[in-house]
């Protein structure tokens, strides 16, 4: 399960073990109206992703073959104009849409929500509003409820939403969304088919996607990311496989806890072609590596060259990768210049393009 919530995987047209995205999600804007304990994400950068720049690339995502469509952040809704843009433009295009994740509580008013929900469903879109709903974004649930009712009212369908919540396992961190329910005059209930909880209501079905909560960026004080199990996820298959837009215009292969890291760019949309992101992606010492042999392979080279590198096992793939490149590790485990992110090979500068990477 990936940080935003977008569930298990999506369909691919084949299962070559290469980097082959098949997924464009935009942040429009890094800042959000929360300040959750939890969050990975630079909130206090003021960046905003120019809309031409960002319709561009879109473009040529398009060109390229990827065919859906997402969104994230910071709050995406505190940069509408961006979204209803995108949107559009999308939909113009004939892209599939995919999550919009959102905390559910930025509006100012009831009136404020309904139109900018309005101008949303207007420009196009259809895919789900991803709610985040959970002890770390607080327990305004009379301002969920409301977005709730609104977004079925305005969209017209029973499924607009879904549910994510980090936690550290998937059957804890329920509470909130229990609140909820209770304020929509709804269950919550597990089923054995999607293998996930399920909020039902009157008018809303929701599915829940648990997020694994991970000692991270603002969350590092916390413990228990080092659980003695290792990851089933191996090829990112999930979080991965997309092209990840950061309101600088940087690229990342991922949408997980490590997807700010300057050693997973792969390429910034200002003045790359989507073709040339992937070729470089395919050639970076590490992305290649992970979409080509999986992170087992990343972690068992790692424990070969230091068996001491790593202080225990983690069943959180996405934490593993995140503290193997911002603590070093990857790096100090190379023996050959060429092969580290770090200073000495020739990835060192790629975040700003001064570096032209190989391409085989």
């Amino acid at each position: 399960m990936d940080m935003n919530g977008r569930g298990p995987g999506r369909p691919v047209k084949r299962r070559t073990r290469t980097f082959r995205p098949n997924y464009v999600s935009f942040a429009g804007t890094y800042q959000c109206n929360l300040t959750c304990p939890h969050c990975c994400v630079p909130i206090e950068w003021p960046d905003r992703l120019e809309i031409p720049v960002a319709t561009r690339f879109l473009e040529d995502a398009h060109r390229y073959g990827i065919e859906l469509l997402g969104f994230t952040g910071g709050e995406p809704f505190l940069y509408p104009e961006f979204l209803i843009a995108l949107t559009r433009r999308g939909a113009q295009m004939g892209f599939r849409f995919d999550k919009l994740v959102t905390n559910g509580v930025w509006f100012d008013s009831p009136r404020h929500l309904t139109k900018v929900l309005r101008d949303l469903h207007e420009a196009g879109f259809t895919g789900k509003l991803g709610l985040s709903v959970d002890k770390f974004h607080g327990h305004r649930t009379a301002d969920l409820a409301l977005f709730c009712r609104t977004a079925q009212r305005v969209f017209g369908r029973d499924n607009i939403l879904s549910i994510s919540y980090a936690s550290r396992h998937p059957d804890q961190g329920l509470q909130p969304v229990r609140h909820l329910a209770d304020e929509l005059g709804a269950v919550t209930e597990w089923s054995e088919m999607l293998g996930r909880y399920l909020l039902v209501a009157p008018r809303l079905t929701m599915t829940l996607n648990w997020n694994h909560l991970a000692p991270v960026e603002r969350a590092e004080r916390l413990e228990g990311g080092w659980d003695g199990q290792w990851f089933e996820e191996d090829y990112c298959e999930g979080p991965g496989q997309a092209l990840i837009v950061n309101p600088k215009g940087e690229v990342k292969p991922c949408c997980g806890f490590a997807s700010d890291l300057d050693q997973l760019t792969i390429g910034n949309i200002h003045a790359d072609t989507v073709a040339r992101i992937v070729r470089r992606a395919r050639a970076h010492p590490y992305v290649g590596l992970l979409f080509r042999k999986g992170l087992t392979a990343i972690r068992d080279d790692i424990l070969a060259r230091d068996p001491a590198a790593l202080p225990d096992a983690t069943t959180n793939h996405c934490f593993f990768c995140w503290h193997v490149l911002s603590r070093g590790i990857w790096d100090r485990t190379r023996s050959e210049a060429t092969e580290r992110l770090g200073v000495g090979g020739p990835y060192e500068r790629i975040a700003n393009g001064r570096v032209a990477l190989p391409l085989s």
